[in-house]
């Protein structure tokens, strides 16, 4: 099932959460939500299932317009953060309960829905605690039950809103693995927010940055990575700094000297140069270089994370270099920049 979002503008008052959003979403495609608090994730989340009443602009879910189809019409599997489970219900009961609370022309026997809840059980990996409650599970195991309970109405569309937030970092990213396994077994077309930047990008097949109510990009994840329009979108994705350059001649100039990187057709005047810590490399001699002194120096899994700043400007940014490199905090060493994005100012 397709997802078509059209020119959404959803408003609180005199607050705007959301500003005119537009954003296809292919069948059996999953999306990542991704942005800080206050982005307007979630409520574009909420609208897409029927929770919230956008102000104006439609959604679609294939050719239907469901702008103003209430949420229980919507056929959509929803997984909240807070997992939502009901804690005087067996894991069984809860899985099935989406099931059982179906008028008498769409419901499904008693037998059926046990069947269909015991595949689910088996589905996320969870077989053996059908008989166990909520509060006798872990939180990973409860938000696998909630999955379950969402994929049990058989939904046209899945979405979860922040579904691994309470969890503890290790269990998050075994969970990210699981549920992207899930994914491809099932094809769901599926939106979920977050506000992790990993996570997003482990497991998404596009994702959409959102800021202030409105998308900055959506791309692949390698594409949002590695070739951000905005300078927001490099900022919020991975370890960055911003440099500031000027652009004369069609160059980029910085420390008073042009660096290897072309202007893109900057008009002249103040940029700033958005760097990553691997964009900067120690050189082995000043000819190409720019003079630096270092700051401090801290060890950081397989590479040293050098602080530096530059002599001949008030810029202090950090690169990684290997392990095996010997460098002292106080010490100057030449760097080369060896690529970055410049953005006018």
């Amino acid at each position: 099932m397709d997802i078509r979002v059209r020119n959404i503008v959803k408003d609180y008052g005199r607050t705007a959460a959301l500003e005119g959003v537009s954003l296809d979403i292919a069948s059996g495609e999953l999306v990542a939500l991704l942005g800080p608090s206050g982005s307007g994730k979630t409520t574009l989340l909420r609208i897409i299932a029927g929770l919230d009443v956008p102000t104006s602009g439609q959604v679609f879910f294939g050719e239907e317009d469901a702008s103003h189809t209430p949420v229980q019409d919507r056929n959509v599997g929803f997984v909240f953060q807070s997992y939502a489970l009901f804690k005087h219900m067996t894991v069984l009961e809860n899985i099935g309960f989406g099931l059982s609370v179906r008028d008498g022309k769409t419901r499904p026997s008693a037998g059926e829905i046990r069947r269909r809840s015991m595949e689910l059980l088996d589905l996320v990996q969870l077989s053996g605690l059908e008989k166990r409650y909520p509060g006798q599970l872990s939180g990973g195991q409860r938000q696998r039950v909630a999955l379950a309970r969402a994929l049990a109405v058989e939904p046209r569309v899945l979405l979860l809103d922040e579904p691994f937030g309470a969890l503890d970092a290790k269990v998050r990213k075994d969970l990210r693995r699981w549920l992207r396994e899930i994914h491809e077994r099932t094809g769901h077309t599926t939106v979920f927010v977050t506000h992790d930047q990993d996570e997003a990008l482990e497991l998404a097949d596009r994702v959409a940055v959102l800021n202030h109510g409105k998308i900055e990009q959506i791309g692949t994840p390698d594409t949002i990575y590695d070739r951000p329009e905005t300078p927001f979108v490099f900022r919020f994705i991975g370890e960055s700094h911003a440099v500031p350059v000027m652009v004369h001649d069609g160059k980029v100039w910085l420390a008073g000297q042009p660096i290897l990187m072309a202007a893109g057709g900057l008009s002249e005047g103040p940029a700033a140069l958005h760097l990553r810590p691997h964009d900067v490399e120690f050189a082995a001699h000043a000819g190409d270089a720019l003079p630096a002194r270092i700051l401090s120096v801290r060890r950081s899994g397989p590479t040293r994370r050098a602080e530096i700043r530059l002599s001949d400007v008030e810029a202090v940014f950090e690169i990684d270099a290997p392990a095996a490199l010997t460098v002292k905090p106080g010490e100057e060493r030449p760097v080369r920049i060896l690529r970055g994005r410049v953005f006018p100012v």
